[in-house]
């Protein structure tokens, strides 16, 4: 059964609650023994989106229904981030084929700033979404960078993290694969 679409007052509490808990319990001085996210203390379902890809195809969030997909917020002006991006594309080389996709949504830089970036780092397969105006930044109500959200095959978010992490340790691997096989499909 699918939670209730919340009132927009509430989903501003949410995601308040949801980055107190990411920083909190998600932080990485923290992280070794709770895992790299923190649980969502609500469940919440993902904002909708429907935005071109770098390469400048189509991305939906509804076309990954029944699979995880990792969302992570992130802009060229910010180090951690910039930092991050390798671990992403190799968490996703990694988790291929297992139910899990990685999709870096870019907030508000140019598509050609975002090219010339992404040939100077490791980052082969990572989808890149680009949200120009950032406006699904606001409607995930992100507040930090990096900000990453794990949602569920059922479109509900289930974990979050705010700051960089070492997507592809080998505890996030095991921490990851225990969530892809705990969950019901």
């Amino acid at each position: 059964m699918r939670p209730p679409i919340l009132p927009h007052h509430h989903i501003h509490r949410l995601a308040a609650a949801i980055f107190a808990a990411a920083f909190l319990f998600g932080h990485p001085a923290i992280a070794d023994s709770a895992g790299p996210m923190a649980a969502a203390p609500t469940p919440i379902v993902a904002p909708a989106f429907d935005l071109p890809q770098l390469n400048g195809t189509p991305f939906s969030l509804a076309g990954r229904k029944g699979k995880f997909t990792l969302i992570n917020f992130w802009a060229l002006w910010c180090a951690p981030c910039r930092v991050e991006m390798p671990a992403l594309a190799r968490l996703k080389r990694q988790m291929a084929g297992r139910g899990l996709d990685v999709v870096a949504v870019n907030l508000g830089d140019k598509p050609d700033a975002v090219a010339r970036f992404l040939t100077q780092v490791n980052v082969g397969g990572l989808t890149i979404v680009m949200d120009r105006q950032s406006a699904l930044g606001r409607a995930w109500h992100v507040q930090a960078l990096p900000a990453t959200f794990l949602v569920g095959p059922d479109g509900v978010i289930t974990h979050a993290a705010v700051g960089a992490r070492d997507w592809a340790a080998a505890p996030v691997l095991q921490w990851f694969e225990k969530q892809l096989t705990a969950a019901p499909r």
